[in-house]
């Protein structure tokens, strides 16, 4: 027994000390990391091609170079799209200005029996200047250089990094079937079968709430997008899809939205109450059918979280691993609601959360024990008498000899 927990303590300690290689090896590990991803996403195209007897490195490049091609063909249609209503952004602002100098700081002022105040731009620009005029000299403009250099060299290593994970992701792919294997290989035998049960439980899960989650953004965007463009809102398209996008990460879709279709409406519009409930109903829309149609019918409860419990794992996904933790926190907490419900599954089967446990030992000559709780049970266990079954053999055979 002792020996046993020394055992467990040793191998706790082991995944403790490996656990804290990776942690300080996070810049190295994080590239792997979301190249394992990406190739857990694409093995389900990669083998339906296989399938039709296609080399699967052939399959492999098929599948990136569709998925090149695509993003590609969204780019060249977004872009210029995003591109026309920053512009039209960029033509309110003046307009903004004028508005708040103009309507919204007199009634603040009249309001609040306050000192009337104005929006002077050419005065700001003053200020700028005259601010970095004062506050960089010549040494502070050499170090600002410098910083500026290392991060275009950051930028050249982020650059690097990004297009290093595609490759890494290939060659996953190319080796998917024999990495897997060797995992498996590495699994305790008494283990095997469980382990697998779990796994398979949370490739599941995982899957089903990429595919849905992926189509809810999409389906939320296009709702979000179409409803601000209906109520004539010029960058209603760019707001929509950044909405739809950051509803990747809960709540922070409909939260970004609805700031930046307000502050575009005060932009465009002025204080015109009737175009700010039009905005309110666009994003009661979108959340009444993301509630009841989109997350029912795609999602489900894929994850079997509450509200609470989401909200919780975001943030401590953002306490973690900042944005990246925002954005991985909702499959995580996937995978750690499986492997709870296993956990709780063997306690409450355990002798600790109270059920009887029978050992069963070897007795002397030909008997087993069987210890309960409850009772004490002693079997003997007795061989069969080999005389008896030849003269059975040699009876049965002489029968159908007279048969004959």
């Amino acid at each position: 027994m002792q020996d046993r927990t020394l055992k467990r303590i040793f191998i706790l300690l082991g995944l403790a000390v490996l656990l804290w290689i990776l942690y300080l090896l996070k810049p190295v590990v994080i590239p792997f990391v979301a190249a394992f991803f990406i190739a857990y996403l694409f093995s389900p195209f990669v083998e339906k091609l296989e399938k039709y007897n296609v080399p699967r490195w052939i399959s492999i490049s098929v599948v990136f170079l569709g998925i090149g091609f695509l993003l590609i063909m969204a780019f060249w249609y977004i872009v210029p799209l995003i591109w026309k209503q920053l512009i039209i952004a960029r033509d309110s602002i003046p307009i903004g200005i004028k508005w708040i100098n103009s309507t919204f700081l007199p009634w603040v002022s009249q309001t609040f029996n306050v000192e009337p105040m104005e929006i002077d731009t050419d005065h700001m620009s003053a200020m700028v200047m005259d601010y970095v005029q004062t506050n960089y000299s010549t040494d502070s403009l050499q170090a600002m250089a410098l910083k500026i250099a290392q991060s275009g060299l950051n930028f050249i290593q982020i650059g690097g990094t990004v297009v290093l994970i595609p490759i890494i992701a290939f060659y996953f792919l190319l080796d998917w079937k024999r990495m897997l294997n060797n995992l498996q290989n590495l699994i305790p035998r008494p283990y095997v079968k469980n382990t697998l049960v779990i796994v398979h439980e949370c490739h599941n899960v995982l899957g089903a709430f990429v595919k849905g989650q992926f189509l809810v953004m999409i389906l939320l965007g296009v709702v979000y997008a179409v409803g601000l463009q209906l109520i004539g809102l010029k960058v209603g398209l760019i707001i929509g899809l950044v909405a739809g996008l950051a509803s990747i990460i809960p709540y922070l879709g409909f939260a970004v939205g609805i700031v930046a279709a307000v502050i575009a409406t005060f932009l465009q519009f002025g204080l015109d109450w009737m175009q700010l409930v039009l905005v309110l109903v666009v994003f009661m829309v979108g959340q009444a059918i993301e509630g009841y149609v989109l997350q029912p019918f795609l999602l489900g409860d894929k994850i079997g979280l509450s509200p609470v419990a989401v909200v919780f794992a975001v943030l401590a996904g953002a306490q973690l691993a900042g944005f990246l933790g925002m954005l991985v926190a909702l499959p995580v907490a996937a995978v750690i609601v499986v492997l709870l419900r296993h956990v709780r599954e063997w306690y409450e089967q355990s002798q600790i959360y109270g059920n009887p446990v029978a050992v069963v030992e070897a007795g002397q000559q030909g008997t087993v024990n069987i210890q309960t709780d409850q009772m004490n049970v002693e079997v003997e266990i007795k061989q069969p008498n080999t005389n008896n079954l030849q003269d059975t053999e040699n009876s049965s055979k002489i029968n159908g000899d007279d048969r004959l």
